[in-house]
């Protein structure tokens, strides 16, 4: 199976970089048909800046319902990591303020095409980067 990796060029709370692999994962919409934000934790993300990046209709149903359909039928979900487990059948990843531990955990899965990673820490990313061929967002 042939995969996609994406790395934005971002890290801690930079507004721009989280826009830059939300719209990735959106533009996967097209040609996905579920994707999944992992986030590090719920505590509080609706008073982070995951609230403010997206349209604050979209980001209001993903924190409050965890899921949304969009017209084309493509499903965004939100989960953290400690609940990653529950969500191993999607088809994209976005490692949204991702870990080394994140990142580990979404390559474990089985059935995914595509991973997008908004690291935290700029080291954080750096050896998936040089392990994996990444396309640079």
């Amino acid at each position: 199976m042939q995969r996609e990796r994406f790395l934005v060029k971002s890290s801690g709370d930079n507004e721009d970089g989280a826009r830059v692999g939300l719209r990735k994962l959106f533009e996967l919409a097209g040609t996905h048909k579920s994707s999944v934000i992992v986030v590090p934790a719920f505590t509080h993300i609706k008073n982070s800046m995951f609230a403010t990046v997206l349209p604050e209709p979209l980001a209001k149903v993903l924190i409050k319902d965890r899921k949304v359909t969009l017209d084309n039928g493509h499903t965004v979900e939100l989960c953290s990591q400690a609940t990653l487990k529950n969500f191993q059948r999607a088809d994209a990843y976005l490692s949204l303020w991702g870990s080394t531990h994140a990142v580990e955990d979404v390559e474990a899965l089985t059935r995914w095409t595509s991973h997008i990673l908004v690291a935290w820490i700029p080291a954080d990313a750096e050896k998936w980067a040089q392990a994996n061929a990444v396309q640079v967002i």
